[in-house]
C-alpha cells in the first residue's frame, strides 16, 4: 500500500506503518480531539466577531483556524491527511477498514467536557507520535 501525502508531514507513511495499532490508535484520537478543539474556538471567535469594526487579531486568527479546519471526507489540510494516513496504516495492520466511522471526524464534536485535555504518555512536547 502506498500514500503519497499534499501537505508535509511529522513522518512519512512508511513510518506510520512501523507503528503499532494503539500508537495509531492514540495518535487518531489526539489529532480528532485537536481538531474539535480548533472548533470550540471558532464557534467562541465568531461570537466576538459581531462588533463593529470586528477586530483585526480574532478575525486573523478566525481566518487562520478555518484554513486548518476542512471537511474530513475531501482531506484538504493537513492534520485531516495526517487523520487518513493512520487510518490507512491502521487498516494495513487489519485493524479496521480506513471508512470505518468509528475513526472518522465526529460531525459534531462532542461537549468539551468528555475531551481529555491530557496526553497520552509516549508523546512528544507538542503532543505529536515520537518516532
Amino acid at each position: 500500500m502506498e500514500f503519497t501525502p499534499r501537505h508535509k508531514q511529522p513522518f512519512t507513511f512508511e513510518e506510520a506503518l512501523s507503528l503499532d495499532v494503539s500508537t495509531i490508535t492514540a495518535e487518531i484520537a489526539r489529532l480528532q480531539n485537536s481538531l474539535a478543539l480548533l472548533n470550540d474556538t471558532q464557534t467562541e471567535l465568531q461570537s466576538h466577531l459581531t462588533t463593529d469594526p470586528p477586530d483585526k487579531d480574532l478575525v486573523e486568527a478566525f481566518q487562520e483556524n478555518k484554513a486548518i479546519i476542512s471537511n474530513p471526507v475531501q482531506p484538504s489540510d493537513s492534520q485531516n491527511e495526517r487523520i487518513l494516513m493512520l487510518r490507512l496504516a491502521l487498516q494495513s495492520k487489519g485493524g479496521v477498514l480506513a471508512s470505518n466511522p468509528h475513526y472518522a471526524l465526529p460531525a459534531d464534536p462532542p461537549p468539551e467536557s468528555t475531551r481529555s485535555q491530557t496526553e497520552p504518555e509516549g508523546f512528544d512536547e507538542d503532543g505529536g507520535i515520537t518516532l
